[in-house]
């Protein structure tokens, strides 16, 4: 597993590094319209519970939007994050946000800054064999905060690198946070 996680990462890296081809920068940064974008890489996540923070885990996360750009520099809609992992042997945690956002790209360019607010939850699966699995989960409020790039693959689809930060209050006990690096994909139609 953590080899694969690895090899994501390094593949993320690699296609974020890249340097930009000239004919891409013949494509404007055009915002208008609906839009719809998913980021897959890594992340890192804990919990507090009782005021104790656990370590904080590595694992596989990503991010799914849907929206609409009213300009080239404001987008809004639906955002979401995610965070996954199998803690010990059959036992595993997901974390998600999902939150009513604003994206804001300065001067209409490819860096963003994003932030929302919405509900985040948390998900424990216990796989017991034989075709048995237990699931627990619960909500509460959750929001998120991040920031990428884009740069323009066509002219209605990019590719960037982005970095989000996720947090969660389930309840008077419990609350989680992550931060992923991922790789994301938008079109914009």
């Amino acid at each position: 597993m953590r080899a694969r996680i690895l090899g994501l990462i390094a593949l993320i890296a690699v296609l974020t590094l890249l340097p930009a081809d000239p004919a891409r920068a013949a494509w404007p940064h055009e915002r208008d319209g609906i839009l719809l974008g998913f980021g897959l890489g890594g992340g890192t996540a804990g919990v507090n519970y009782l005021d104790v923070d656990t370590d904080r885990e590595s694992s596989i996360g990503g991010s799914f939007r849907v929206g609409y750009a009213f300009t080239p520099q404001i987008a809004a809609g639906i955002e979401g994050t995610f965070w996954t992992k199998e803690v010990i042997d059959d036992v595993t945690w997901t974390f998600n946000v999902t939150t009513a956002a604003l994206t804001y790209y300065p001067g209409a360019a490819g860096f963003f800054v994003r932030g929302g607010i919405g509900a985040g939850s948390m998900e424990l699966e216990i796989d017991q064999g034989g075709g048995v699995t237990t699931t627990a989960s619960d909500d509460g409020f959750g929001f998120l905060l991040g920031a990428g790039y884009e740069w323009r693959l066509s002219r209605k689809f990019a590719l960037g690198p982005a970095v989000d930060y996720s947090y969660a209050k389930i309840n008077d006990d419990i609350s989680l946070n992550y931060v992923n690096f991922t790789a994301g994909l938008t079109w914009y139609f």
